[in-house]
Protein backbone atom coordinates (compact mmCIF):
# COMPACT_ATOMS: atom_id res chain seq x y z
CA UNK A 1 0.00 0.00 0.00
CA UNK A 2 1.41 3.42 -0.94
CA UNK A 3 -1.53 5.69 -0.11
CA UNK A 4 -4.16 5.83 2.64
CA UNK A 5 -7.08 8.03 3.68
CA UNK A 6 -7.74 8.56 7.39
CA UNK A 7 -11.22 9.81 8.26
CA UNK A 8 -11.18 12.05 11.33
CA UNK A 9 -8.45 14.17 12.88
CA UNK A 10 -8.97 13.27 16.51
CA UNK A 11 -6.15 11.72 18.52
CA UNK A 12 -6.69 8.24 17.08
CA UNK A 13 -6.98 9.43 13.48
CA UNK A 14 -3.87 11.59 13.78
CA UNK A 15 -1.95 8.76 15.48
CA UNK A 16 -2.92 6.42 12.63
CA UNK A 17 -1.90 9.00 10.03
CA UNK A 18 1.47 9.57 11.71
CA UNK A 19 2.17 5.85 11.99
CA UNK A 20 1.31 5.29 8.33
CA UNK A 21 3.47 8.24 7.25
CA UNK A 22 6.36 6.90 9.36
CA UNK A 23 6.03 3.65 7.38
CA UNK A 24 6.34 5.56 4.09
CA UNK A 25 2.64 5.65 3.18
CA UNK A 26 1.27 8.86 1.61
CA UNK A 27 -1.61 9.87 3.90
CA UNK A 28 -4.59 12.16 3.42
CA UNK A 29 -6.55 13.10 6.55
CA UNK A 30 -10.20 14.06 6.01
CA UNK A 31 -11.97 16.08 8.72
CA UNK A 32 -15.57 17.36 8.66
CA UNK A 33 -14.91 20.21 11.11
CA UNK A 34 -13.02 23.41 10.35
CA UNK A 35 -10.39 22.61 13.00
CA UNK A 36 -8.57 19.32 13.65
CA UNK A 37 -8.49 17.61 17.00
CA UNK A 38 -11.75 15.68 17.36
CA UNK A 39 -12.56 15.21 21.02
CA UNK A 40 -9.46 17.12 22.05
CA UNK A 41 -10.60 20.47 20.64
CA UNK A 42 -10.97 23.39 23.05
CA UNK A 43 -13.15 26.40 22.25
CA UNK A 44 -14.48 29.61 23.74
CA UNK A 45 -18.11 28.47 23.88
CA UNK A 46 -19.62 30.91 26.39
CA UNK A 47 -17.47 33.93 27.23
CA UNK A 48 -14.26 35.31 25.71
CA UNK A 49 -11.28 33.74 27.44
CA UNK A 50 -13.30 30.93 29.07
CA UNK A 51 -12.12 27.70 27.47
CA UNK A 52 -14.28 24.58 27.28
CA UNK A 53 -13.32 21.09 26.19
CA UNK A 54 -15.59 20.28 23.25
CA UNK A 55 -15.69 16.60 24.12
CA UNK A 56 -13.55 14.81 26.67
CA UNK A 57 -12.55 16.79 29.73
CA UNK A 58 -9.20 15.12 30.26
CA UNK A 59 -6.98 12.62 28.50
CA UNK A 60 -5.23 10.37 31.03
CA UNK A 61 -4.23 7.83 28.41
CA UNK A 62 -2.64 10.52 26.25
CA UNK A 63 -0.01 11.42 28.82
CA UNK A 64 0.64 7.71 29.51
CA UNK A 65 0.79 6.68 25.84
CA UNK A 66 4.19 5.32 24.76
CA UNK A 67 3.27 6.21 21.17
CA UNK A 68 2.55 9.87 21.94
CA UNK A 69 5.72 10.08 24.08
CA UNK A 70 7.73 8.71 21.15
CA UNK A 71 6.67 11.65 18.97
CA UNK A 72 8.44 14.34 21.02
CA UNK A 73 5.36 16.57 20.83
CA UNK A 74 6.83 18.89 23.49
CA UNK A 75 9.25 20.11 20.79
CA UNK A 76 6.17 21.34 18.91
CA UNK A 77 4.61 23.14 21.86
CA UNK A 78 2.61 20.42 23.66
CA UNK A 79 2.15 21.22 27.33
CA UNK A 80 0.03 18.93 29.49
CA UNK A 81 -2.16 21.06 31.75
CA UNK A 82 -3.52 19.75 35.03
CA UNK A 83 -6.71 21.26 36.48
CA UNK A 84 -7.29 21.33 40.23
CA UNK A 85 -10.31 19.01 39.72
CA UNK A 86 -10.33 16.66 36.70
CA UNK A 87 -13.96 15.66 37.02
CA UNK A 88 -16.97 15.51 39.29
CA UNK A 89 -19.54 12.72 39.33
CA UNK A 90 -22.94 13.07 41.02
CA UNK A 91 -23.55 10.65 43.89
CA UNK A 92 -26.90 9.26 45.02
CA UNK A 93 -26.96 11.40 48.19
CA UNK A 94 -26.66 14.70 46.26
CA UNK A 95 -22.92 15.17 46.80
CA UNK A 96 -20.33 14.82 44.05
CA UNK A 97 -17.33 12.53 43.97
CA UNK A 98 -14.28 14.43 42.72
CA UNK A 99 -11.12 13.33 40.97
CA UNK A 100 -8.80 16.07 42.20
CA UNK A 101 -5.05 16.62 42.03
CA UNK A 102 -5.08 16.85 45.81
CA UNK A 103 -5.88 13.28 46.84
CA UNK A 104 -7.16 14.56 50.19
CA UNK A 105 -9.95 16.41 48.32
CA UNK A 106 -10.76 13.23 46.37
CA UNK A 107 -10.79 11.15 49.57
CA UNK A 108 -13.03 13.66 51.35
CA UNK A 109 -15.52 13.75 48.47
CA UNK A 110 -15.73 9.93 48.34
CA UNK A 111 -16.18 9.43 52.07
CA UNK A 112 -16.26 5.72 53.01
CA UNK A 113 -15.40 4.72 49.43
CA UNK A 114 -12.07 6.59 49.45
CA UNK A 115 -10.04 3.52 50.50
CA UNK A 116 -11.57 1.45 47.69
CA UNK A 117 -10.83 4.19 45.15
CA UNK A 118 -7.19 4.38 46.27
CA UNK A 119 -6.74 0.61 45.98
CA UNK A 120 -7.87 0.75 42.36
CA UNK A 121 -6.48 4.05 41.07
CA UNK A 122 -3.54 5.04 43.25
CA UNK A 123 -1.46 1.93 42.62
CA UNK A 124 2.12 2.86 41.66
CA UNK A 125 3.00 2.15 38.04
CA UNK A 126 6.59 3.10 37.12
CA UNK A 127 5.72 3.20 33.41
CA UNK A 128 3.08 5.91 33.80
CA UNK A 129 4.00 9.57 33.97
CA UNK A 130 1.97 11.22 36.74
CA UNK A 131 1.49 14.91 37.39
CA UNK A 132 3.35 16.28 40.42
CA UNK A 133 1.04 16.39 43.38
Amino acid sequence: MTTAVVVGSGPNGLAAAIRLAQAGVEVTVVEAHARPGGGTRTSELTLPGVLHDDCAAFHPTGVASPFFRSLGLERHGLRWLWPEVDLAHPLDDGRAGLAARDLGITDESLGVDAARWRRVFDAPDPGVQRPHR
